[in-house]
């Protein structure tokens, strides 16, 4: 590649038609919005790795803990914002936001302070207060 093809700008395709990448990635537990099959996945994908004898693995895993929950806790807003945009009643879409988020407060045990601190930001946004 030549020093002057590095500024050359790209062209987009542009057309209406859905990337066929993005549609066809499988739902796993690093990518859902479902809160029961995010937090056991998790752990179960820690397990599998420790009984592989993956240590290094598990434990890079078990650091990146705090992210992968905020970035989990980001798809769910997104999710919730959007089933959520449709209800023109304030206190009905008020109680459905509670709602989605008391599924994630369950797991309140598992994360990090930051990470709850986080969750009641998001939550205020949701609301809108």
């Amino acid at each position: 590649m030549s020093f002057f093809n590095l500024f050359k700008k790209k062209t987009q395709r542009v057309d209406n038609t859905p990337d066929q990448a993005a549609t066809s990635d499988p739902i796993t537990w690093e990518n859902t919005t479902i809160p029961d099959d995010f937090f056991t996945g998790y752990h179960d994908t820690i397990a599998q790795l420790e009984a592989e004898g993956k240590t290094a693995a598990a434990e890079t895993l078990r650091a990146n803990e705090p992210t992968l929950q905020i970035a989990f806790i980001d798809r769910f807003a997104e999710q919730v914002q959007s089933e959520t945009a449709s209800i023109a009643d304030m206190d009905k879409r008020t109680a459905a936001v509670i709602t989605a988020i008391s599924k994630i407060r369950v797991y309140n045990k598992q994360m990090n302070i930051n990470v709850r601190t986080h969750l009641a930001q998001t939550k205020k946004r949701l609301i809108g207060e």
